[in-house]
């Protein structure tokens, strides 16, 4: 008897959005646009936006250690989930170490494709998406890390780009190597992001 052919899913990307709770958004922004006024910015991928040095992780203001715990919270419960999933039912213990910035976008700015190669998770925390403007303006768009080929013709099976709307108290994380980036944003209030890469190494035994 010949089996019923099946389908398989590989080499899934996972990408979460978590809404995170108890967060002092309004005391962030204030604290990162007086920062932006009083502070250089830095040139990375970013086309006109105001970028932070990345010290966030290192500084003692208490919403930006609450907020910078909580995503540490949820990348580790991400990959106690993902384990799971893949009937990995015991997960050796782990330490992560976080470096973080700011980026404020106003109307015009983006940011060009990049990734963070060198980190095992990245992540995003909107303190404020800004505006709600027509699609695409302001949104993380992640890109399809296979390698090209031949597009099938007709509706699209296989996309090569995903976005991501920006939502106020949203954290969105994603494998570091992932490349991404973010359209013209075309708002008047600024739109204020925390970004983050997190390493991951084991926990030596006692």
């Amino acid at each position: 008897m010949t089996e019923p052919p099946r389908a398989v899913s590989l080499f899934a990307t996972p990408i979460v959005m978590i809404d995170l709770p108890d967060i002092a958004n309004a005391e962030l922004a204030d604290l990162l646009l007086t920062d932006e006024r009083t502070q250089p910015s830095w040139q990375r991928a970013n086309i006109g936006a105001w970028h932070s040095a990345p010290d966030l992780g290192r500084r003692p203001e208490p919403s930006l250690r609450a907020l910078l715990t909580s995503v540490v919270d949820a990348v580790a419960s991400t990959v106690t989930s993902l384990a799971a999933n893949a009937g990995v039912s015991q997960l050796p213990p782990y330490r992560y170490a976080i470096t973080a910035w700011a980026m404020v976008l106003r109307n015009g700015h983006y940011v060009t494709p990049h990734d963070h190669g060198d980190s095992h998770w990245s992540a995003a925390y909107y303190v404020d998406a800004g505006d709600d403007r027509p699609a695409p303006s302001g949104r993380l768009a992640f890109l399809d890390p296979r390698r090209s080929g031949r597009t099938i013709p007709g509706p699209p099976l296989f996309p090569s780009l995903f976005d991501v709307a920006p939502r106020t108290g949203t954290l969105v994380i994603f494998p570091g190597w992932l490349q991404h980036y973010v359209h013209a944003y075309t708002g008047q209030r600024p739109r204020i992001c925390i970004s983050c890469n997190l390493t991951m190494e084991l926990v030596p035994p006692p």
